[in-house]
């Protein structure tokens, strides 16, 4: 905000109109000043990338989208995507929504404004060659996200990856109603611009091995996610079809229906996933389910989306055998009621003893993803078979890192991205290349009780609307729209900017002695500053401060 027209709208208020500060200095009776902080807000906090959203909303707000975008792209390279698919932590620790009980700012629909918006801006350039070739494996959001990093730093990037084309599970994981296959391959085709070469139908053990990588490259980053189905258990287990086979196939075009009435196993997103395509193919779909929707580990609005698109619900039960009869399958479930908390801390299923029985044409497997490690030698592996892995990715081959879903297990698109940047930042760190990467020191989090909530406006929540013509659950077409840059700039009118000073001018409003000196933004005159603390009470996210006068003097 350039200049201060805005402050005419304040209400009168009863201040001396005399300044002190032409005519008295503080002197050294003052005991405390008043700083500009710098603090992070809650939503940054609650973000997997701690991306700095009131910096960037406030570049928004001013029409600087380039800056906004560079600020979210120094820690999330794809909001295009992330702001489709994200489940949104930040909006959970929203100040706005824990104080006053209206809704968070809808920070992920922003996001997705400004990813779209960022398409036209131009694509990213490396910094100057370092003469280094790192090889990544696998082209999901760990993957890119690393080759990303990698590729800014200067160094030669080559992504490996088993499938016909890149982008991992956001092309053959996630329904294109949700994650559009145009927005993945604008996504590589950014990464391509920035001289990011893809081999694809490639695979780690059986087309190359670790050994060939380390071999001919600096460094390695390992991404290849969590791609084969848990086994269930179950007494006719081989009846069962891959819930993340049949995902790919309907993001491939080739996903066929085994019948009319169809039913899937588990409670994850990979099973709200399937039951959601298999309407869109038109199957009456059952979700079995041996606990409550209260203990699903699905994203809440996954499921809504679900119920509301018509797949129905089977709460308590557990299949114990499947079996054929005739046309059909027939599925033996057990009735369960809900014992003491697990390790998860849900809810324990426990068996009741009482079964029944289902009849459906197909019955899908999701109860939960694992990663295939048998192509790693012994030494990057623990006793559980799991990659042995430290903080950043590293393995015991000072050279190799992973991350993603390959060392977590399923999570999040946004913790994938997080797990690549971690990554290549310490393999930046490894070469030499540290440098180029801004220190990252923990900050103090603006706490609800801080802000001020006098100068708000208040109206309604903009959210994603559904896009015309996607008339779920008929339709493959992306089903929500991105906003209008109205809509969008009305949602950020709504946003506190804790911790951020997004120049509103209230400091400089309300200072009695006008020690607010006004310089493309506020600077406290400290010369005349008295210490009052008004300035930091008015502030409505708290980006000022008061420090004890002698701390300040002995620093």
């Amino acid at each position: 905000m350039s200049g201060l027209e805005h402050v005419d709208d304040y209400p009168e208020i009863p201040v001396s109109l005399a300044s002190t500060s032409t005519i008295l200095k503080t002197g050294a009776w003052r005991s405390v000043r008043p700083i500009f902080a710098n603090r992070m807000a809650p939503c940054s906090a609650g973000c997997p990338a701690g991306v700095r959203i009131p910096a960037y909303i406030d570049d928004i707000k001013e029409g600087r989208v380039e800056a906004a975008y560079a600020t979210v792209t120094a820690r999330n390279p794809f909001p295009r995507i992330t702001g489709r698919v994200c489940p949104h932590m930040c909006e959970a620790k929203c100040n706005l929504a824990i104080t006053t009980g209206e809704e968070s700012i809808s920070i992920r629909s922003i996001e997705r404004w400004l990813g779209d918006a960022g398409m036209d801006l131009p694509d990213p350039t490396a910094d100057a060659d370092t003469g280094k070739r790192i090889a990544v494996v696998g082209s999901g959001p760990a993957g890119m996200a690393a080759a990303y990093y990698l590729r800014r730093t200067g160094h030669e990037v080559t992504v490996f990856d088993q499938r016909p084309k890149p982008g991992g599970i956001l092309r053959y994981g996630i329904p294109e109603y949700r994650l559009p296959s145009e927005v993945v391959d604008r996504e590589i085709a950014r990464l391509e611009a920035m001289d990011i070469g893809f081999h694809n139908n490639v695979a780690l053990g059986k087309d190359f091995t670790l050994d060939d990588l380390e071999a001919a490259y600096a460094a390695v980053f390992i991404a290849t996610g969590a791609g084969q189905e848990k086994l269930t258990g179950i007494d006719g287990e081989g009846l069962l079809e891959s819930g993340l086979d049949f995902l790919e196939a309907a993001n491939r075009g080739t996903a066929t229906l085994p019948g009319p009435r169809c039913a899937v196993v588990g409670g994850g997103n990979v099973a709200m996933d399937v039951a959601r395509v298999l309407r869109r193919l038109g199957a009456d779909v059952s979700v079995l389910y041996r606990r409550t929707a209260n203990e699903m580990p699905a994203i809440a609005e996954e499921y809504q989306h679900a119920v509301a698109d018509g797949v129905h619900f089977h709460w308590l039960v557990l299949p114990r055998t499947i079996e054929k009869d005739d046309a059909q399958l027939k599925v033996t479930v057990e009735e369960m009621w809900l014992g003491e908390p697990d390790e998860s801390g849900r809810l324990r299923p426990e068996p009741t003893g009482v079964t029944c029985e289902m009849h459906f044409d197909g019955v899908f497997s999701a109860i939960g993803e694992t990663a295939d490690t048998s192509v790693f030698p012994p030494r990057l592996r623990n006793d559980a078979g799991w990659l042995d892995l430290g903080e950043d990715g590293e393995t015991v081959d000072q050279m190799v890192f992973a991350g993603g879903d390959l060392a977590t297990g399923p999570a999040t698109v946004i913790e994938a991205i997080v797990a690549g940047r971690r990554a290549a930042r310490a393999i930046d760190e490894q070469l030499g290349f540290g440098d180029v990467w801004p220190p990252e020191e923990p900050l103090e989090v603006v706490p609800p009780k801080d802000i001020n909530l006098t100068y708000m406006p208040h109206h309604d929540r903009s959210d994603d609307h559904t896009a015309a013509g996607a008339t779920a659950p008929a339709s493959f077409a992306e089903e929500t729209d991105t906003l209008s840059e109205a809509e969008i700039l009305e949602e950020i009118d709504r946003c506190l900017s804790c911790g951020h000073c997004n120049n509103c001018g209230t400091c400089f409003v309300f200072c009695p002695d006008g020690a607010i000196i006004w310089d493309d933004g506020p600077r406290v005159d400290h010369e005349f500053c008295k210490g009052c603390g008004i300035c930091v009470a008015e502030c409505p996210g708290h980006v000022m401060v008061l420090v004890n006068e002698r701390e300040v003097s002995h620093a």
